[in-house]
């Protein structure tokens, strides 16, 4: 007994239409009692070419068997069944595939083929990699011209930093709606650049006007200046509020103050630091880079064991790895930056003279003085070097200034990673790639400075606290502090001075 059979059955490979003829246009009686036929044809494209072979309607009365299944009143033939790819046939099998609706995929027309992708990366790689020494190269001329061209280098970077963060939360439609209020932003942030620096460069801008009187248009009352123009800018902010916007108005009004709060401070200790030594701020700086670029290595050729999960591509190899790389890359920089007089000694003026020639009184820390015993091995290793000014004893004196340089090095292998880890799962919450694409090969500015934001907040704290104290006396906050006196006082203190100098010791 031959009878036709319909069914459609989901596998792996594809579905089974066993009532839909084949497209060869081959007689379906052509073939043996009992055998199946994998088709590829539709329902539609079948009713369209056979019109006595259609699914019967709901409606419709149908013939069953005791096994169940549906027999189709048609002409008796034999049961065929066609094997149909998934991505030939994608629309009916995610109709038919009842367990696993999302099991099949459509192709992607656009999917780039693996020479292409080859060849797409190492693009991005050259890219990434010439664009890295560009800037690296720009920054060391920087750092060559002095603190004040790097203090202007640093306030361009915060303001790249100030524009990616507030367009996190910027609605352009509601922006453009509101009067001036784009404008209030940048107006709390010029204050707040106003309020920072000033409170740092404030005694060193002082002595400036002890020559230029003008200048103190800038330092004179400079806190009370510094609310005032703050209360400006939150009256403006209260008549600018529309109907329809306060919830909008008022979360840009927070996000605006928070974004100040990690931009700005960040940078008031990156100024505070160089001035006090420029070694103070190139040092930690070069840190981060060489522990995120050897993070990187360590985790592309031995990293398997998974980090965090904000970031599936960090791994404790990588981690381990970059951390003791970057201790022993501190030390050899660290000794080697103590030697350069323009790194060493603090700027107690502010100048704007390009290539300055800098000379001082190394401070104490850059003194050898702390006395240490050599290992063994290690004199053994340096009576390798021909030089015999390079061997070492049994004892040796090193700069107070390394133990500084360990500290920095352990806190930037540890700790500044998750500054980088926390830009991540910022990025993750915003469900963005990048903060912007203004570097290609490496996204915004603030992809690029997330672990520096952590590494000079620690450094103005640990110089605060172990090197400069809270009380220490210089000559230009002396000077500061001066041109605070009347003229009385201030020919009072000239004749003591000339007393104190002229009498003898």
């Amino acid at each position: 007994e031959t009878e036709t059979e319909t069914e459609t059955e989901t596998e792996a490979e594809g579905y089974l239409a066993d009532e839909h003829p084949s497209r060869s246009g081959e007689d379906p009686g052509s073939q043996g009692s009992g055998q199946r036929t994998r088709m590829r044809q539709t329902p539609s494209d079948s009713e369209e070419s056979d019109p006595q072979n259609r699914r019967p309607s709901p409606g419709a009365p149908s013939t069953r068997q005791g096994s169940g299944r549906v027999l189709s009143p048609v002409s008796a033939g034999v049961r065929r069944r066609t094997r149909v790819d998934p991505h030939e046939n994608f629309e009916n099998l995610q109709e038919t595939s009842k367990w696993f609706p999302d099991a099949y995929k459509a192709p992607n027309p656009g999917e780039e083929s693996k020479e292409v992708l080859d060849t797409r990366k190492r693009r991005e790689f050259w890219i990434r990699t010439r664009l890295t020494f560009a800037m690296f190269l720009s920054f060391l001329f920087l750092i060559a011209s002095g603190q004040f061209f790097v203090m202007l280098l640093v306030i361009a970077i915060k303001v790249g930093m100030f524009r990616e963060v507030l367009a996190l939360k910027r609605n352009r439609e509601k922006d453009t709606r509101i009067p001036l209020f784009r404008s209030l932003n940048w107006y709390f942030f010029v204050v707040c650049i106003y309020f920072t620096y000033g409170m740092i460069l404030q005694h060193r801008i002082s002595v400036v006007h002890l020559e230029m009187g003008y200048v103190g248009i800038l330092t004179d009352h400079h806190l009370f200046k510094s609310f005032i123009l703050w209360v400006i800018g939150f009256m403006a902010f209260i008549l600018c509020l529309e109907k329809g916007s306060y919830k909008y108005q008022f979360t840009q009004f927070s996000w605006t103050h928070m974004t100040l709060l990690m931009v700005v401070v960040s940078a008031s200790c990156m100024i505070n630091n160089m001035y006090g030594g420029m070694v103070w701020f190139y040092l930690p700086v070069c840190l981060v880079i060489w522990n995120d670029v050897y993070a990187y290595v360590f985790g592309r050729f031995y990293g398997k064991t998974p980090l965090i999960k904000l970031s599936p591509k960090k791994t404790w190899e990588g981690f381990l790895g970059a951390f003791l790389t970057t201790v022993v890359f501190g030390w050899w920089g660290g000794y080697l930056l103590s030697f350069f007089p323009n790194m060493i000694c603090a700027q107690e003026e502010l100048t704007i003279t390009p290539f300055p020639q800098m000379n001082c009184v190394p401070d104490p820390i850059f003194v050898p003085s702390v006395p240490f015993k050599v290992p063994a091995w290690l004199r053994a290793l340096s009576l390798l070097i021909p030089r015999e000014e390079v061997h070492l004893g049994e004892t040796a004196l090193i700069m107070p200034w390394m133990l500084h340089v360990t500290g920095l090095s352990i806190f930037c292998g540890i700790v500044a990673p998750f500054g980088g880890f926390f830009a991540s799962g910022f990025k993750r919450a915003f469900k963005i790639k990048d903060f912007g694409d203004l570097i290609p090969g490496h996204g915004g500015i603030t992809d690029r400075m997330d672990c520096q934001i952590i590494m000079s907040v620690f450094v103005a704290v640990y110089r605060a606290t172990f090197i400069t104290g809270l009380k220490r006396v210089t000559v230009a906050r002396i000077l500061s502090q001066v041109d605070r006196l009347s003229a009385t006082d201030q020919l009072e203190l000239l004749a003591r001075l000339q007393a104190a100098i002229g009498s003898p010791s």
